[in-house]
């Protein structure tokens, strides 16, 4: 099974409303995060508030690291992530309602709050959300995936794509996100010329 990204925006909407009837603030976050960020899940659950927040508390507008897959290549790449208007006033409450610490780890523990949850309990969480949306082949990637698939249909900008997922074939970029058969078929039909 390939991992491919959510298509459906009602999906999401339903994974969202699955996450924030469990009672927490964390893992409807996680989702949110994923999907405005496109980080990998490893990232993700590095972060540690400092990463997001200046040390007087406020909201940082970038979020700059080096993405783990990078940092084991010759050329680390700094990736620059702003934090969109839909992401950052959720961060903000999230932090102030757990009276979160710079030190502390985002997605926290409930169990061990000194510790971020592993990359198992995060797909665990993740995972319930999409079977009762109905999503097939979900992985914690789709969330990534799904932030670069929304940027080409909306933009239709492979280069701009690309950049944002550090890829250098435009072709992988394309399964990657999961354009396929179906969707050159449509644009077949969508862009046809009329000549008569």
């Amino acid at each position: 099974m390939t991992v491919q990204p959510i298509k459906d925006n009602n999906q999401i909407r339903v994974m969202l409303q699955f996450l924030e009837r469990k009672g927490n603030m964390r893992d409807p976050l996680l989702l949110k995060f994923g999907l405005n960020t496109g980080l990998r899940i490893k990232d993700i659950l590095g972060l540690k508030v400092k990463y997001l927040f200046n040390g007087g508390g406020e909201l940082k507008e970038y979020l700059d690291l080096f993405e783990s897959k990078t940092i084991k290549r010759r050329n680390r790449v700094l990736k620059k992530i702003r934090l969109n208007s839909k992401i950052r006033p959720v961060l903000a409450e999230y932090v102030e309602y757990y009276e979160l610490e710079d030190d502390d780890y985002l997605f926290f523990s409930f169990k061990d709050p000194s510790r971020a949850i592993d990359r198992i309990r995060a797909y665990v969480i993740l995972r319930q959300a999409a079977v009762y949306a109905g999503v097939e082949n979900f992985g914690t990637h789709s969330m990534r995936k799904t932030l670069a698939y929304n940027v080409y249909t909306k933009t239709k900008d492979l280069a701009l794509v690309m950049k944002m997922l550090n890829h250098k074939d435009p072709d992988h970029t394309l399964r990657y996100i999961g354009v396929d058969q179906h969707n050159i078929d449509s644009a077949y039909e969508e862009f046809a010329v009329e000549y008569e």
